[in-house]
């Protein structure tokens, strides 16, 4: 008796433009009756369960539990129909269904969703790469201008200090200047002094030469008052002598009455 090979339903998407989008198709694997059945349909040859499990590795698991990380709205490229309805076709020409069919068709469905999932994860991966460098761009950018107004800024303080030293030298210059000055005023003051006491000391000279000059001549014109005065009286009586010689009088008696002596003798003397 001929047993029918039941169909393992498979969804096949239709056939879409480029660029859009296709959910991921999951195929529905047999439950263990059908496999039961699937094995005594095929004559009792026994599946090695090993066998399909060694060539379906379960690490890509832990891989894609990392990329379904990925946040949704990547456009995500999905296994196309064909693929699908290559499956099925191979399937049909092979005339019977076995689990190692369901298995390698779990595990193509698991690689095409890995490869579904790592392009995207490399999509994401290149567009933060592209953020970066376009970051680094602008930080780059950024450091470039930072690093024209840091020379900017250099120049400028290299020039601030540049007038700084200047301004000091001139400050130092105007402060030796002003202690030139200063000591030249202290040197001034110091010869007005000495020229003041100088000037005192000659007054004081002056006017003890004056002083003395004074009292010389006072006593000198004493000296030439009382000489003249002598020189008078000698001529006077000379010449009192004369006129009683020429008059022949011998003996000096005054004939001058006793009143008339004394105004006699107050009566200037003609010079």
């Amino acid at each position: 008796m001929v047993t029918e090979t039941p169909a393992v339903p498979v969804m096949v998407p239709a056939e879409v433009a480029p660029g859009e989008t296709h959910p991921v198709v999951n195929v529905e694997a047999p439950n263990p009756e059908q496999e039961s059945r699937f094995v005594s349909s095929s004559g009792g040859d026994p599946v090695n369960d090993a066998a399909c499990t060694s060539a379906s590795p379960f690490s890509y698991a832990e891989l894609e539990e990392k990329l379904k990380q990925i946040p949704p709205g990547l456009p995500i490229v999905t296994p196309s129909a064909k693929m699908f309805e290559m499956v099925e076709t191979v399937n049909c020409f092979s005339g019977e269904w076995s689990p190692r069919h369901g298995q390698s068709i779990n595990l193509f469905t698991d690689l095409l969703r890995t490869t579904n999932y790592m392009k995207a994860f490399a999509t994401r991966c290149k567009d933060t790469e592209d953020q970066l460098r376009l970051r680094l761009e602008e930080a780059e950018a950024s450091l470039s201008t930072a690093r024209g107004e840091n020379e900017a800024l250099r120049a400028d303080l290299d020039e601030a200090k540049s007038r700084e030293e200047s301004m000091e030298a001139r400050l130092y210059e105007a402060e030796g200047e002003m202690a030139r000055l200063r000591g030249e005023v202290r040197q001034l003051r110091t010869e007005a002094s000495i020229e003041k006491k100088q000037k005192e000391e000659l007054q004081l000279r002056l006017t003890a030469q004056k002083e003395e000059l004074e009292r010389e001549f006072a006593a000198e014109r004493e000296e030439l008052e009382a000489e003249y005065q002598k020189q008078v009286d000698d001529m006077f009586i000379f010449g009192y002598r004369c006129c009683m010689k020429k008059n022949g009088i011998k003996r000096d008696v005054p004939s001058i009455p006793p009143g008339e002596e004394k105004k006699l003798y107050d009566k200037p003397t003609p010079r």
